[in-house]
């Protein structure tokens, strides 16, 4: 079992980091996908809701910066929290330690993409409105992802 946390630890991990290095090295698309959600085009338009479109590029690319760094980041906890485990493998009580990282590697998984797209670009910008972006449904299978790898890393190995 130790060997399958491991290895779903380093897919996570691997997935975070390529998804940040593909939005980096495609920047004006990243900043695209971003910008149909956050000016909230897609929308039914209900002018009540429209004052919270953002149209600001800087304001944008400071969202484009906030996914990439995060997916980042939790890639790399997952990259590292992967290596901790296989280093601490041989002992029951040592590997049980080290789910720290991957844990907060998961963790930051989960909340980028259920507060950063179901809440904020879901709800807040109402892209759940908008039937042409698959947005939503990746990020739910990502936030799903990241939270059913946690549930197993997080048992407790003998």
């Amino acid at each position: 079992m130790k060997i399958g946390k491991i290895l779903l630890v380093l897919a996570m991990g691997l997935f975070l980091t390529l998804a940040a290095f593909n939005n980096s090295m495609t920047l004006q698309g990243t900043f695209a996908a971003v910008k149909s959600a956050v000016d909230m085009q897609g929308t039914f338009k209900v002018p009540v809701l429209m004052w919270r479109a953002i149209e600001n590029p800087t304001l944008i690319w400071l969202c484009v910066a906030a996914i990439v760094i995060t997916e980042a980041v939790a890639g790399l906890l997952c990259l590292w929290g992967a290596y901790r485990l296989w280093a601490a493998r041989a002992s029951a009580a040592n590997f049980n330690a080290a789910k720290t990282t991957a844990m907060l590697g998961l963790t930051l998984c989960a909340v980028l993409y259920l507060l950063g797209f179901q809440a904020i670009a879901g709800e807040w910008f109402m892209l759940w409105q908008n039937r042409t972006a698959p947005t939503l449904d990746e990020a739910f299978r990502n936030f799903a992802s990241a939270i059913l790898v946690m549930l197993w890393l997080n048992t407790v190995d003998e």
